[in-house]
């Protein structure tokens, strides 16, 4: 793709999460069917994709980019990160289309990726959007959204994403279809108590516990006695168990480079 110095996006809009299968793909398109956005990437695009041409608002998603996000945030003032958080019990008990035997991904994301959604609560450009609330009450995160951002025009409600959605094929693999927004997926972990437990045997109970109170989803750690005398699912995901330093040194290669490079892009123009 050969790009133009004047191809500027006026408000970017970048989508990340806490893990894979957080929601980050059933956002950006009822971001894409609901709101005025006059430029989007297909399906993941990193931070640093620039837009094909002049617009007013260029959108794009990939869950990783949490890790990389915080000096973009610093040097761009036209960039707004929703960031998808999820109960990661659910997460590690969901499975994708492309691999249905498999769950999807482990608790290492969780344990990676959250760290810097938590530094970032703070930023007001930042948006947390719990996955829970998302499909629960979809019109009232769609007003919280567009408190936050004021600039959107609103062309259908999130209620009715599901009417006007034109996913590509990697996004529709990804919601498993499009179908009108349901919570049946919230508290889908206690019929995985087996994985459950084998990932907390593998990762620590405390990779969650603490995060789980601090985030709302329990009151307390009485939820642990659910697991008790259930046998560890041991399978492996269709992702790595763990993180290796050296991949997860390239997630975050060049972080701060690239982040004021795409500073003296939009600098220069």
């Amino acid at each position: 793709m050969i790009l133009s110095k004047n191809n500027q996006a006026k408000i970017r809009i970048h989508i990340v999460g806490c893990g894979p299968r957080t929601g980050t793909t059933l956002m950006a398109e009822m971001a894409i069917a609901c709101w005025a956005i006059d430029l989007y990437t297909e399906h993941e695009d990193s931070i640093y994709t620039r837009p094909s041409r002049q617009a007013n608002i260029f959108l794009t998603k990939r869950p990783r980019d949490v890790l990389v996000v915080e000096p973009m945030l610093r040097l761009l003032p036209n960039l707004y990160v929703i960031y998808m958080l999820r109960d990661p019990r659910d997460t590690i008990a969901s499975k994708h289309r492309k691999d249905p035997d498999h769950y999807w991904a482990s608790l290492r994301y969780w344990k990676a990726y959250s760290p810097y959604g938590r530094k970032l609560q703070a930023h007001p450009r930042f948006i947390t959007v719990r996955y829970e609330d998302l499909v629960q009450k979809p019109d009232e995160v769609q007003a919280y959204l567009m408190q936050r951002m004021p600039f959107l025009q609103q062309r259908a409600s999130f209620s009715r994403y599901h009417e006007f959605a034109q996913p590509s094929k990697c996004s529709l693999d990804a919601l498993c279809g499009i179908r009108p927004i349901a919570s049946s997926s919230v508290g889908k972990w206690r019929k995985h108590l087996s994985r459950v437990t084998g990932q907390l045997k593998l990762h620590g109970e405390q990779a969650i516990a603490s995060d789980l109170i601090e985030y709302g989803y329990e009151s307390d750690e009485s939820w642990l006695n659910e697991l008790k005398g259930v046998s560890p699912d041991y399978r492996e995901s269709h992702w790595p168990e763990y993180f290796t330093p050296k991949e997860l040194k390239k997630r975050m290669r060049g972080k701060y480079s690239r982040a004021f490079a795409a500073f003296l892009r939009n600098f220069g123009n």
